[in-house]
């Protein structure tokens, strides 16, 4: 397990890991435990969630599911140590369980192959995923995914590339329209005002429209509440330290 306890914890991954063999049909090939790790002829099943909370919900034993109906085909055998999960941001490839992979298993020649679920599982990012693959290959590792072929050749290459491509929109889109939704809110006046504005007050210009009698925001701004003779939030006031918090995170590059 390469995740804390907050995340996943041992026992909840463990219960996923035995259902998805057993729902398989394959106990004796996914979550293998009393492995020789010593040997080198084992596989990986690899997978990932995006964030905390999306850790909660029960996909991951739909992915682990994937990983473990793939096994048998493959002639893979996957010990329970070699069951590797992120909940980490899929634009990151620095991820703890990707890195122990990637440093150890596969640099470290330790392992025959890699299955993973679904090829959006890896990387949504189409130069992380050549990265990745193009390590593989020079060490001799194979790579299964789940929805895509798994060949080295022309045809199977170019088809992954495709979809990753297909990801990285995919992403692009969501953030697109969620900002797009954001930008509407404020346009439309329903920027939360009722809610504790964190040293700000929300300002707006109306008109009523005469034809359907409901209001049309012109222009939405926030305004600080304290401001000192300099024009500055005033030292400790509320609009003051979402200033410094800004700055913390986008200036100086701290984590939240």
């Amino acid at each position: 397990m390469t995740q804390t306890i907050e995340v996943m914890s041992k026992e909840r991954l463990d219960r996923y890991v035995v259902e998805a063999a057993k729902a398989a049909g394959c106990e004796q090939g996914f979550g293998v435990r009393g492995c020789d790790l010593n040997l080198r002829h084992w596989w990986v099943a690899y997978t990932r969630q995006s964030t905390r909370e999306q850790a909660q919900n029960d996909r991951l034993g739909e992915y682990l599911l994937s990983c473990a109906k793939l096994t048998k085909p493959n002639g893979a055998i996957i010990p329970r140590e070699y069951v590797i999960y992120d909940a980490e941001s899929s634009e990151d490839l620095n991820r703890p369980g990707i890195t122990r992979l990637r440093k150890e298993l596969i640099a470290g020649r330790r392992i025959a192959g890699v299955i993973i679920p679904f090829q959006g599982r890896l990387s949504a990012d189409p130069l992380h995923q050549l990265t990745f693959e193009r390590e593989c290959a020079y060490y001799g590792v194979q790579v299964i995914y789940g929805d895509a072929p798994g060949g080295q050749d022309w045809g199977s290459q170019t088809t992954r590339l495709i979809q990753a491509q297909a990801n990285a929109l995919r992403v692009k889109c969501n953030r697109d329209n969620a900002l797009a939704g954001n930008i509407a809110r404020v346009l439309s006046g329903k920027v939360p005002a009722h809610r504790p504005s964190h040293g700000y007050t929300y300002r707006a210009d109306k008109v009523i429209e005469p034809r359907t009698g409901r209001a049309k925001v012109l222009r939405a701004w926030w305004e600080i509440n304290e401001l000192g003779p300099d024009g500055e939030p005033v030292w400790g006031s509320p609009a003051w330290v979402v200033t410094q918090i800004f700055v913390w995170l986008a200036d100086e590059g701290r984590t939240a």
